[in-house]
């Protein structure tokens, strides 16, 4: 696991304990609690209906990386847009590309790619099917038990933190319980990322731009790729089953 990769699983743990930490507070049949999400309907992520989010770049180890989330519905239509840029031993890469959640499906496709100058710009989205994935995780999360699992990673609420020019709360986590000290820090704003902090790693939002009108563009394939679609679901239990492998 590198460097970016370690920082976007705190963040997510963090989301998630927030998120459901919300939910608990509510009815457990109200419109934003897990139980009432439907295979048909997706529940509200943000408390903004659409919005833009402007991140600092992050340099570590040679590498520079810079983030723009654009959401739309709720947080239900959503865009991550990445550039790295790297220089190590020699070796210049660029990669811009777009992550997108968009109802049951994930995209993931390249704008641009290059390696010592060379274009290696890949032309093929893929599109992964992640309804039955969802499902599971709704089935679960009306299960679970909020206050043992904020237990369980030493759930904290910090106070509150003014970032972009609001004032978010800020929570904690021990990825591990035997070090407790080793924490994962988060400023959530509407239920929006604003800040994270693992290890050396800080993720801070520049800007934040509440209602704003994001183009479709930005949740939509470009013209000219090909698409390869994925059942989720199917590829784990291939990936399970020896049988199929052979």
């Amino acid at each position: 696991m590198n460097h970016f990769t370690k920082k976007t699983a705190g963040v997510v743990l963090l989301s998630a304990l927030a998120l459901f930490t919300g939910c608990s507070k509510n009815d457990s049949a109200g419109s934003g609690s897990p139980a009432a999400a439907s295979s048909g309907s997706m529940q509200k992520r943000y408390e903004v209906k659409s919005g833009i989010v402007h991140y600092e770049p992050v340099s570590m180890m040679g590498v520079k990386s810079s983030e723009t989330l654009y959401f739309d519905d709720y947080g239900r239509r959503e865009a991550r847009e990445t550039v790295l840029e790297s220089d190590i031993m020699g070796m210049k890469s660029f990669e811009h590309k777009m992550e997108i959640t968009d109802g049951d499906y994930s995209i993931s496709y390249e704008i641009k790619k290059t390696v010592n100058g060379k274009d290696e710009t890949s032309r093929e989205a893929t599109k992964t099917d992640m309804k039955e994935m969802r499902e599971m995780a709704l089935m679960m999360g009306k299960t679970l038990d909020v206050e043992e699992l904020k237990k369980n990673f030493d759930y904290r609420e910090e106070g509150t933190e003014e970032i972009a020019g609001v004032t978010g709360k800020k929570y904690s986590v021990a990825l591990n319980k035997e070090q407790p000290e080793a924490r994962v820090y988060g400023v959530m704003y509407k239920n929006i990322v604003m800040k994270s902090q693992m290890g050396g790693i800080t993720v801070i939002a520049s800007k934040i731009e509440e209602n704003a009108p994001v183009p479709s563009s930005k949740f939509d394939i470009p013209a000219g790729y090909s698409v390869k679609e994925v059942n989720l679901a199917e590829e784990m239990n291939r990936a399970g089953n020896p049988e199929t492998q052979k």
